[in-house]
């Protein structure tokens, strides 16, 4: 399962993890587990997405802002991510530019996790 949730100082976090993704195919059936949970739970989510050595490109890239304007961006708090590195940092500058909740980029899990449970 892709999307799981950690307890984090008091905090709820949807942890999102592309790190199996090898492929656009399974990059996008990732981004669609995360579509339905949206679609069967309420509420504020702290977001943490896991892109350490996952494909992407701007295919995903276009589905994922969809995604953000239809549902994402009306239920997030905070958004983070690690493991962007190489043309994922291209990838992410222009998912930011496009978006009104920024997803943060951090090196380690343990940085980002401290950023979302920060109030």
């Amino acid at each position: 399962m892709s999307v799981s949730y950690i307890e984090y100082r008091g905090k709820r976090i949807m942890y999102i993890d592309y790190t199996k993704c090898k492929t656009i195919d399974e990059s996008f059936a990732v981004l669609e587990e995360v579509k339905k949970e949206y679609e069967r739970t309420s509420g504020i989510m702290l977001t943490l997405n896991n892109f350490t050595g996952a494909y992407g490109n701007t295919d995903f890239l276009q589905r994922a802002s969809k995604y953000a304007k239809e549902i994402f961006n009306l239920r997030n708090a905070k958004n983070a991510c690690i493991g962007v590195t190489g043309i994922k940092k291209v990838l992410l500058q222009a998912y930011n530019s496009l978006m009104k909740d920024k997803l943060v980029p951090f090196e380690t899990l343990e940085e980002a996790l401290d950023y979302l449970a920060k109030d």
